[in-house]
């Protein structure tokens, strides 16, 4: 989609995470001017925020960056920042709860983001900010007009035609055991005819094409409105809240004052629909998202 990524494989991901964890060791501290290393995913809007978290440092802050993109899953990502190969992370409350801390799901946001905010501190030191007012959690979706004929509004209501049907989902959601697909089957009662791993951006393709029937979309993702697809409610609570938050190690805000109040200035902007647009302007319109976190700093004044 017109996107400039730097393509990084994951051995050599790995690779860099075991140099830079060798360096914290032996390394000195950090000081106020060593490159802050931001890192994300291959994620769309991981890559906005990021990009986001990037600039301030650079144009507000005046702070050297070096930016890692492309971190492959959020099992590398947070390796990463554990050995300090990276020193920022955009990340998800309901990700680091259920997949890295092993909590059981909360669903009220802000107990979610004290638990990670809390646990990380203790075990990783690694400071959560202040999480952004958008929720990018799992949301089950299937064509509208589907879900009109048959008067599904519910992830219970897909339990009659599931077992015929198809489900289309990414490879991390498919074998995620508390917040992924097992999980999901063993809480609603119920398994689909036939699970289908795939890349995020073709699930939309899929459902759109009829390939699949139901897919695991995420709640701010903009392709939801341009396919025409209706988001089925959780209605027993199943998915944990997966707000956004600027990660970072104790040392790099350490070394950094006025790090903190800068970035969640712009992250508390981040409301839904604000979100939605930004990822849009990226998977729909094909802007690079390292444009569309510029427009977003400039239209706000902060750059």
């Amino acid at each position: 989609m017109g996107h400039s990524w730097k393509s990084i494989s994951r051995r050599s991901v790995l690779g860099g995470v075991g140099a830079a964890a060798a360096l914290t060791v032996l390394g000195p501290r950090v000081r106020a001017a060593d490159k802050v290393k931001v890192g994300w995913t291959t994620d769309t809007e991981q890559s906005i925020l990021g990009n986001i978290t990037a600039l301030i440092l650079e144009k507000k802050l005046g702070i050297p960056v070096e930016r890692v993109g492309n971190l492959g899953g959020t099992g590398i990502a947070h390796q990463a920042i554990i050995d300090g190969a990276i020193d920022i992370y955009p990340d998800y409350t309901g990700d680091a709860l259920a997949n890295v801390l092993k909590k059981d799901v909360i669903t009220d946001p802000q107990k979610a983001w004290e638990a990670v905010r809390d646990g990380y501190a203790s075990q990783y030191k690694i400071t959560w900010l202040k999480p952004t007012p958008f929720n990018n959690t799992y949301a089950l979706a299937l064509k509208e007009a589907k879900a009109q004929e048959l008067g599904i509004t519910t992830i219970t209501g897909l339990a009659p035609q599931a077992p015929k049907w198809k489900l289309g989902c990414s490879v991390e959601f498919a074998g995620r055991p508390i917040d992924g697909y097992p999980g999901m089957a063993k809480h609603y009662g119920f398994e689909f005819g036939t699970v289908k791993p795939m890349d995020v951006g073709l699930m939309y393709t899929a459902v759109d094409s009829g390939d699949v029937d139901v897919i695991v979309a995420f709640a701010t993702d903009a392709r939801i409105g341009k396919v025409g697809l209706r988001v089925l409610a959780d209605d027993k609570l199943f998915f944990p809240s997966y707000n956004a938050a600027i990660t970072v190690r104790d040392e790099v805000i350490k070394a950094h004052a006025g790090l903190a109040e800068a970035v969640e200035a712009v992250t508390g902007t981040l409301e839904t629909p604000v979100q939605i647009k930004l990822n849009g302007r990226a998977d729909i319109d094909g802007v690079p998202p390292e444009t569309v976190a510029e427009e977003y700093l400039k239209q706000l004044k902060v750059i």
